[in-house]
């Protein structure tokens, strides 16, 4: 292959991609519009619970609230104009695609603290998206803005295409599979047949899974926990894998069986019940935002070193797992069911190194040449 230096975004409200380091070189993306002329007819598109709005041009910009759409739409190339709490995001991901740059200077950092809540309306006349990737529920229980603020900002500035599918809103089951949000997000930007090479890629990503995986009698209990680990507060937040949830979809994709399954599950739980159900693995959704040395010096030494974790068959043998689950997308998903097949099943698809970055490239579960290739449109 060729190298080349693929730009994914060199302003915060470019969209399409550009070619650096070779200036005979003209290619665009591949998907149907790069929206740099607006060369369209008016189109629709819907998303739940945001409802429908027809396009007449592509969008060229956008500004996304904590979510998996942001990996989706990074997935196709495009960079947001405007997001939270960076330091969280799976950006080190995108690092270890060839050729593959973002460039967060770029990008508004909008919220207050980690949770990112309580930000101004202004911002969003400041930043004037043409979209705003976020889940209308989502917007008014972080923002507190009112029913009239929220007109407002769809009326004045763009309207807002978003579901939220980590897991259930307020007692309501996500809308979309991963897959599914990310076909709309793919039709909303005009680059389906990205989207197309994405569910190829996929599709043999999940058959080399599948193909190595033990069989179903031999498959391990995980109990999943979605704010992390903290041995010494020995109160832990499940997210049960049985659940329709999108942070959990890589231990559904893996078979790993829930060690919550079948049980009334509300709120945190202590460490009586943990040792009750005694899981063959513990796991948080930690692999975006810490490295192998502090998962290692942060979590599962402080489990090692506690009187009553180290009483669990997981820490007692050494299973102790992470997988990402928050921001997952498309890019995400591979790194993170990668990650977590080589920690639990070793022997079928080779050893975890700590962190993806030390994969070595032979022992690597997908091409991350050819991922490179699909994010920037070299179809």
């Amino acid at each position: 292959m060729t190298s080349r230096r693929r730009v994914l975004a060199s302003t915060a409200t470019t969209v399409t991609i550009g070619i650096a380091g070779c200036a005979a070189d003209t290619t665009e993306p591949s998907g149907e519009s790069d929206g740099s002329d607006g060369g369209v007819d008016p189109y629709e598109v819907c998303i739940e619970p945001s409802g429908c709005h027809t396009f007449e041009d592509v969008p060229e910009s956008f500004f996304v609230i904590p979510g998996t759409q942001e990996d989706m739409a990074m997935s196709l190339g495009l960079q947001p104009a405007a997001h939270a709490y960076p330091e969280r995001k799976p950006y080190k991901f995108y690092e270890q695609l060839p050729g593959v740059d973002y460039n967060l200077d770029d990008v508004f950092q909008y919220g207050e603290g980690e949770s990112a809540r309580n930000y101004d309306r202004e911002i969003f006349y400041e930043i004037d998206p043409d979209v705003i990737l976020a889940d209308p529920r989502m917007l008014q229980n972080y923002s507190n803005w009112s029913n009239a603020d929220m007109e407002e900002i769809e009326t004045a500035v763009a309207p807002f295409l978003g579901s939220y599918i980590r897991f259930d809103f307020e007692g309501q089951e996500p809308y979309y599979t991963m897959y599914e949000l990310f076909e709309t997000v793919a039709e909303l930007f005009q680059r389906q047949a990205q989207y197309e090479a994405w569910v190829e890629l996929h599709d043999e990503f999940m058959d080399t899974i599948e193909d190595g995986l033990p069989p179903e009698d031999e498959r391990p209990t995980a109990a999943v926990f979605w704010r992390g680990i903290d041995a010494d507060a020995g109160e832990f937040q499940p997210a049960p894998i049985s659940e329709k949830r999108n942070d959990v979809r890589c231990f559904r994709d893996l078979g790993i069986n829930d060690a919550f399954e079948g049980m009334d599950i509300a709120g945190d739980i202590g460490y009586e019940t943990l040792l009750d159900v005694d899981p063959d693995y513990i796991a948080a959704l930690t692999l975006s935002s810490m490295t192998g040395e502090e998962w290692q010096r942060e979590v599962v030494d402080p489990l090692e070193d506690h009187s009553t974790a180290r009483r669990l068959s997981a820490v007692e043998n050494g299973n102790v797992v992470r997988s990402s689950g928050q921001f997952m997308g498309p890019v995400t998903h591979l790194f993170s069911t990668e990650a977590l097949a080589k920690q639990v099943y070793p022997d079928e698809f080779g050893s975890w190194p700590g962190d993806s970055d030390a994969i070595p490239e032979s022992e690597r579960l997908f091409d991350r040449d050819r991922v490179a290739e699909i994010v920037t449109g070299d179809l």
